[in-house]
C-alpha cells in the first residue's frame, strides 16, 4: 500500500507545470500533496471583512450549486471571484471535490500571488494566474468559472464551435459573446496573452479539446452562462447525431431570427438574462440541501 501510494504522488508529480509553480508562491508540490479535509480547515478568518465573507458564500454556492446539476469533473475545474475592494481572488484548495467547499475554507490570493490562507491549502495554479490576469484588465469582472463537462468538451472540438440550435444559444447571449483559444496544459506568457485577447468584451471563452472560461459581473451572470452553454453544447451534440438518421433535416436559428430574438430578450422589462433569478432560487436549494456551504 506505501508503494502504491508513493507511485500515485510522483505520478502526480510528472504532471507539474513547473513554470507554473514557480510564478505562484506558496504553491509547491509539498502544499498541493498535503491533505486538507474539511475537518481540519475553516473558521471565518478573523480580517475577513463582510464584504469579503459574503464574495466566499457566492463562491462556494458556485461549487455547491455545480454539484446539483452534475456539472463537475472530480477534484478538476476552479472557480474564482474578486474580493471587494481588494486586490486579492477567492478560489478552492487544489485536489477538493466541489462538495467539499465552504465559505471558510477558500483560499484568499493577493494579484501578488501571496497565499493569505496556507491553512486551508494551496489552490490551483491556473486559478491564481487567470483570474489574476482577467480581474486586472477587467474591472466590470468579478467571477470567473473554468469548466469542462463533457458536452462543452464535445463541441470544443468541432471547428465551427457552438452553434445556434436551440434557445440555450440564445441565453447565452449568442455567436457574439463567445470567444475562441486553443488548449494549452502550461500557463505560458503566450498562452495568457491570447487568451485574454480572446476574451475580451465576451462572455466566455471556448478552449479547444478542453473546456471554457465563463465570466460574469456576478456570482450569478457566470453560473447562468455556465450553464446554459453546457446545454447549448449537449444539444448541439444531440442534434448532430440526429442529423445522421435518414430523412431527418436539421433547422438552425436563422440569422435574422437570432437577432430579433436577442434583441427582445435584451429590452424585456419582466426578466433578465443575466442569471438574477435563477441565481436566488439555487441559493435558496443550497440553503435547504447543502447548508454546509455557508460554513
Amino acid at each position: 500500500m506505501g508503494k502504491m501510494k508513493q507511485k500515485l504522488v510522483t505520478s502526480r508529480q510528472v504532471f507539474t507545470s513547473s513554470k507554473i509553480e514557480a510564478r505562484v508562491s506558496d504553491n509547491n508540490r509539498n502544499a498541493r500533496m498535503k491533505i486538507f479535509t474539511p475537518e481540519t480547515t475553516g473558521g471565518r478568518p478573523a480580517t475577513c471583512s463582510d464584504a469579503e465573507w459574503e464574495a466566499r458564500c457566492e463562491l462556494a454556492a458556485i461549487y455547491n450549486g455545480l454539484v446539483k446539476y452534475r456539472l463537475t469533473d472530480q477534484t478538476n475545474q476552479w472557480h474564482a471571484v474578486r474580493v471587494p475592494g481588494e486586490d486579492a481572488l477567492l478560489t478552492h484548495h487544489y485536489g477538493w471535490m466541489h462538495e467539499e467547499v465552504t465559505a471558510s475554507n477558500l483560499i484568499k490570493v493577493g494579484f501578488d500571488r501571496v497565499n493569505h490562507n496556507p491553512e486551508n491549502g494551496a489552490p490551483n495554479p491556473s486559478a491564481t494566474e487567470i483570474g489574476k490576469l482577467f480581474f486586472e484588465a477587467e474591472p466590470d469582472m468579478n467571477c470567473i468559472m473554468h469548466i469542462h463537462t463533457k458536452a462543452i468538451m464535445g463541441v470544443s472540438a468541432q471547428a465551427g464551435g457552438v452553434g445556434p440550435y436551440s434557445q440555450a444559444y440564445l441565453m447565452i447571449g449568442g455567436g457574439d459573446v463567445l470567444g475562441y483559444t486553443d488548449y494549452e496544459f502550461e500557463c505560458t506568457d503566450d498562452f495568457l496573452t491570447g487568451l485574454l485577447n480572446a476574451g475580451r468584451g465576451k462572455k466566455a471563452v471556448v478552449e479547444a479539446w478542453h473546456g471554457a472560461f465563463v465570466f460574469g459581473a456576478t456570482a450569478g451572470e457566470a453560473f447562468f452562462r455556465s450553464f446554459y452553454l453546457d446545454q447549448a453544447c449537449a444539444v448541439q451534440l444531440e442534434v448532430q447525431k440526429a442529423a445522421a438518421c435518414p430523412g431527418v433535416e436539421i433547422r438552425t436559428i436563422p440569422e435574422h431570427e437570432q437577432k430579433r430574438h436577442l434583441a427582445d430578450m435584451s429590452t424585456s422589462d419582466w426578466y433578465g438574462y443575466e442569471g438574477e433569478l435563477e441565481w436566488l432560487a439555487i441559493r435558496r436549494r443550497l440553503n435547504v440541501e447543502a447548508p454546509h456551504y455557508l460554513t
